[in-house]
Parts: C-alpha cells; sequence; structure tokens
C-alpha cells in the first residue's frame, strides 16, 4: 500500500464532507419559502449610475427604460460616465437623456486605479442621492427596477445587490450555447443570494447593485484595492458586511432583477471567466481559504478522473467527489429557478456542470498569473 492508497480516499472524504457542509449553509441562505422583510415606502433622492466605456450601442436601449422607471421623477437623478470611449457613448446618453441625464467625461485613467472603480468614483463626484444605483450599460431593467431595489433599504441596510439573468438568445446563438451560459447566471446569482442570506457575503453583480452612500464612505471606498482591475461590487459589499455597522440584503422580488445579454462566443467566455477570478485571491483570508478548497476539490475529481487511465481505483473517488459538487450545484440552482420562475433553463444544466470544473480550474489560473482582455484592451489583474 503506498502514500496514495491512505491519501487519496481522506481526500475524497474530507471533500465530500465539505461539500456537503458548504450546501447546506448556502440552501440557509435561500430559503424554502420566501421570507417576508420588512419594505420600505420612503423616496430618497436616488442616483442611477451607468459606467459606460464605447456603449453607444446598448444606451438606445438603456436610457428609455431608465426614463420609464416608476420611482418619482423628482427624486431620480442619473449620471451616465463616458469612460474614455472612443465612440458616441457622450453625444448619445445626451441625446436620448431628454435632459434628464448627466453625463461626465474621463478622459484619462490615473495610475494605480481599476478602470471601472475609477468611472464609479467620477460619478460619484456629481451624485447628490442617498442611495447609488448602479446599473451597466448592456443591462435592461423593468419599469419597477428601481423602486424595488430602494424599498429593501432600512435604517441599517449598506447595500441591495440585485440578481442579473440573461435574457433571450442573441440571433446566431446556438440554443445549447445561451443555455449553458444562462444558467451559469441562475447558478452565480444562488451563491450570490445564498452568501447574502447566510451572512457572508462573496460576491455580487455590479449591473445591478445599490448601496447607501454613507456606507460606502464609512468604509473608506474602495480603498486599498481601488489598483484591482475587476471586484468593485465584490469588494465593496464584502467591506460593508465585514464592518459589522451596516447589512448587505439581496432582494427577493423579481422585480428587482434585471436582464443582461450572454456571452456569444468561446472568446467572449473565457475572457470573461478569467477577469472574474483575478479578483478572488485579493478577497480576506477566510473568504479566499473557502474557495480555495472549492478549487482543490475540483483539482482532485479533474487530475484522478485524468489519473483512472493508469490507476482506474482512483475513477471511483473522482465520482463520489464529482457528484457530491454536482448535488450541491442542483439542490442550489433549482431552488433559485423556483425563486425567479427560470425553471425551464434547469434542462442545461448537466451541460454546465460537466463544462464548470476545467473552465474553472482554467480560468483561475489564466486571470490570477496571466492577462485578459477588458473592453478593447489587454490588462492585468493588478494596476501599478
Amino acid at each position: 500500500m503506498t502514500v496514495f492508497h491512505v491519501l487519496i480516499p481522506i481526500l475524497g472524504v474530507g471533500f465530500i464532507a465539505f461539500h456537503t457542509a458548504f450546501a447546506r449553509w448556502l440552501l440557509s441562505g435561500i430559503p424554502r419559502k420566501p421570507v417576508v422583510v420588512p419594505v420600505s415606502y420612503d423616496t430618497p433622492l436616488v442616483t442611477i449610475l451607468v459606467a459606460a466605456r464605447n456603449e453607444a450601442q446598448n444606451l438606445p436601449q438603456l436610457i428609455p427604460a431608465l426614463l420609464a422607471q416608476s420611482y418619482p421623477t423628482d427624486r431620480t437623478q442619473i449620471v451616465v460616465v463616458d469612460d474614455r470611449s472612443t465612440d458616441s457613448t457622450a453625444s448619445v446618453a445626451r441625446e436620448l437623456g431628454l435632459g434628464r441625464v448627466e453625463v461626465v467625461t474621463v478622459e484619462s485613467l490615473p495610475s494605480g486605479m481599476g478602470p471601472k472603480k475609477h468611472a464609479i468614483q467620477r460619478g460619484l463626484g456629481v451624485a447628490r442621492g442617498e442611495i447609488v444605483v448602479q446599473i451597466d450599460a448592456d443591462n435592461l431593467p423593468g419599469p419597477d427596477w428601481l423602486t424595488s431595489m430602494v424599498s429593501n433599504f432600512q435604517p441599517r441596510t449598506g447595500a441591495v445587490c440585485g440578481l442579473v439573468l440573461h435574457h433571450a438568445k442573441a440571433q446566431g446563438v446556438g440554443s445549447w450555447f445561451h443555455g449553458i451560459w444562462a444558467v451559469e447566471a441562475l447558478a452565480w446569482s444562488a451563491v450570490q443570494a445564498a452568501a447574502i442570506g447566510a451572512g457572508k457575503p462573496i460576491s455580487a453583480n455590479g449591473g445591478n447593485l445599490a448601496f447607501r452612500r454613507k456606507a460606502f464612505e464609512d468604509i473608506g471606498g474602495f480603498g486599498r484595492n481601488q489598483n484591482v482591475v475587476s471586484g468593485d461590487d465584490d469588494f465593496l459589499i464584502q467591506s460593508i458586511a465585514d464592518s459589522g455597522r451596516w447589512e448587505v440584503v439581496c432582494p427577493q422580488s423579481i422585480s428587482s432583477q434585471i436582464l443582461t445579454a450572454g456571452p456569444v462566443d468561446w472568446r467572449q467566455v473565457w475572457e470573461q471567466r478569467k477577469r472574474w477570478s483575478s479578483k478572488c485571491i485579493r478577497y480576506d483570508l477566510e473568504r479566499v481559504f473557502l474557495l480555495s478548497t472549492i478549487y482543490l476539490s475540483y483539482a482532485y475529481v479533474a487530475l484522478l478522473a485524468l489519473s483512472s487511465v493508469f490507476l482506474p481505483w482512483t475513477l471511483l473517488y473522482s465520482g463520489l467527489v464529482g457528484s457530491a459538487i454536482f448535488l450541491e450545484a442542483w439542490f442550489l440552482v433549482h431552488r433559485m429557478a423556483a425563486r425567479t420562475n427560470s425553471r425551464n433553463l434547469l434542462k442545461w444544466f448537466p451541460l454546465a456542470a460537466g463544462i464548470q470544473i476545467p473552465l474553472v480550474l482554467a480560468a483561475v489560473w489564466a486571470g490570477t498569473l496571466g492577462r485578459f482582455r477588458w473592453k478593447d484592451g489587454l490588462t492585468k489583474a493588478v494596476r501599478k
């Protein structure tokens, strides 16, 4: 008997126990029945903030949707930050804004500052709202989106993290391709909502994120993470929750959700996943340990599956840990699908789950150590 005959079963049992406990923890954050939470009927002054770089093609959909919100017009400020665009982003925003959209132009990016964080900071320089609500230019909100997001703010609420799901597939994109990434977006939304509900936020989607201006200032804004290219959303909500002074919530109303277009090809998927992965190593120690354990369990499954060609007995342990990961994800996604009326996406879950392990293993490695493409240029995870 070799050390591998002892170590592999021990690691397998450990990873199965971990994913069982992790699944229970996450599911505790998404109860089967929606929890009745207090709803605020106050109408504070709200600033909608859009950080836009070369988004002239998307603003004709977004701007009218923002102008049509049911939230009181006199309590809404709309700010579009034209972040070094080389197209007509600024002029389109002004033309479609009908005098209600303020445009801030960013001409250069200071050293040591992430591009989106800098754009948000510039937008905050003119923001008058007590509540700031971020939305990406390629997202599409319903008419009650803003009202729903703001209604979740209670006196101690520092941030409200809305969900972002995929709308109907783009022309020319296969149903299977759209289905994979639509169900993956549902899975990421489930993890977001579950971790927030369980009291330890891990991630958020900056394309649908609201925060109290005072909470942002209390934690020192983006602080020490301002030079990290990605993660403006994650670092913000983690810092707000960890401060102990503010709470982070995930709204349960479907009207708070917004839709976005999914990726249209594999290259877009790869660059996006590298960018998302690049920030994780810069989380706090507890979150890095959690995500590292998940990553190691994925590596365990993949390596044992490959080694089974020469050591057939390892396939058993690869299958057991892989099944634990699959079931954890299935229960979580199934519960979120019920909450978001997205059960039609569940048929694509097995295919998405099969791709997830190799994609995560490659993207984390490449995003942490290499470069990724953001908008129209290559960049590293951290700007010097």
